[in-house]
């Protein structure tokens, strides 16, 4: 047992030094905090501009007869209960799938969860809330797994945005270097819009994969970014609604890095919803991500050096 102990101490390691050490999390949890204040500020600008759209596009629809006979009524009745069904849709876990990790490269880091570069991500953040909303964000260290949720209020106009976040960091072990992330995905979503007497209702749902440059802050933009989940609907006077789940592929971004930098792998999630109530407009989006691995893969790059 201790033989077994000291091997898993040195592969431990030997990947701490290949990831190029370790940074103080106080100071990363800090900037991170920044950073994060900086997506809330984008999510909330997008949520004053769909809200202002919404404003107009009521101002220009023409009035509705209020209908009050029986049948109206049962109907919407039942356009109320197929969205109580569509708010109760559980997420199914997509069936595993196993992919040979990317190796190519000089060296590579394989990266499992959980990711605690930037800290937990059990609990995660809730913004632009109005109205009320059902909303919720959370995530699950030991699968590296995050989620999200946002239903609108039944009874009155609501709107929030729930979103989370998972990462981890490395320093390249050459001066010029090239370096591609890829990591594995089980993505899983359900969402629905259900609107009657032109009163809008809105989903929206965004995953993105960044990396960050680190010099003790992290460095605005980012070097890379790319979108694995991405859908915006919108709904008046009609009913919209999605469901699905699947192993996804495999997503990759690459990008020159150094040795004198930290950088960080920053995988992100968010969704928002509104409605103005019902009998009117009710939405709701559900959206999972699980991350099995990983993997970044450091080329080094020749460097010429002049004769002397």
């Amino acid at each position: 047992m201790r033989k077994s102990g000291r091997k898993r101490r040195s592969r431990d390691s030997d990947f701490e030094q290949l990831r190029g050490g370790e940074l103080p999390q106080d100071a990363v949890l800090r900037h991170f905090a920044r950073l994060k204040r900086d997506w809330a500020a984008e999510l909330n600008d997008d949520s004053a501009i769909r809200q202002q759209a919404t404003k107009y596009l009521r101002q220009l629809a023409p009035p509705v007869a209020r209908n009050t006979d029986e049948k109206s009524a049962n109907a919407i009745d039942e356009l109320r209960a197929i969205t109580d069904q569509l708010a109760k849709r559980k997420l199914a876990a997509p069936r595993k799938r196993h992919v040979i990790p990317d190796t190519w490269g000089s060296y590579s880091l394989r990266f499992t969860p959980p990711y605690l570069g930037m800290g937990t991500y059990s609990v995660g953040s809730i913004s632009s809330v109005s109205g009320e909303p059902v909303i919720s964000a959370s995530g699950v260290d030991a699968l590296g797994q995050l989620s999200c949720s946002v239903h609108s209020n039944h009874d009155k106009p609501s709107a929030g945005t729930a979103s989370n976040v998972m990462g981890v960091y490395f320093k390249p072990m050459f001066s010029q270097a090239n370096a591609r992330v890829s990591f594995e995905s089980d993505i899983a979503f359900s969402w629905y819009v259900n609107s009657i007497r032109n009163k809008v209702g809105r989903v929206r749902a965004q995953g993105m994969i960044r990396l960050y440059q680190y010099d003790g802050a992290f460095v605005q933009p980012s070097l890379h970014s790319g979108a694995f989940i991405g859908f915006s609907i919108y709904a008046e006077n009609e009913i919209k609604f999605n469901a699905h789940s699947n192993a996804g592929p495999t997503w990759h971004l690459e990008a020159p890095v150094s040795s004198n930098h930290h950088y960080f792998v920053v995988i992100s999630l968010d969704c928002s919803a509104s409605g103005a109530g019902w009998p009117g407009s009710l939405a709701g989006v559900s959206t999972m991500v699980t991350v099995p691995s990983i993997t970044v893969s450091i080329t080094g790059e020749p460097v010429l050096q002049p004769f002397s």
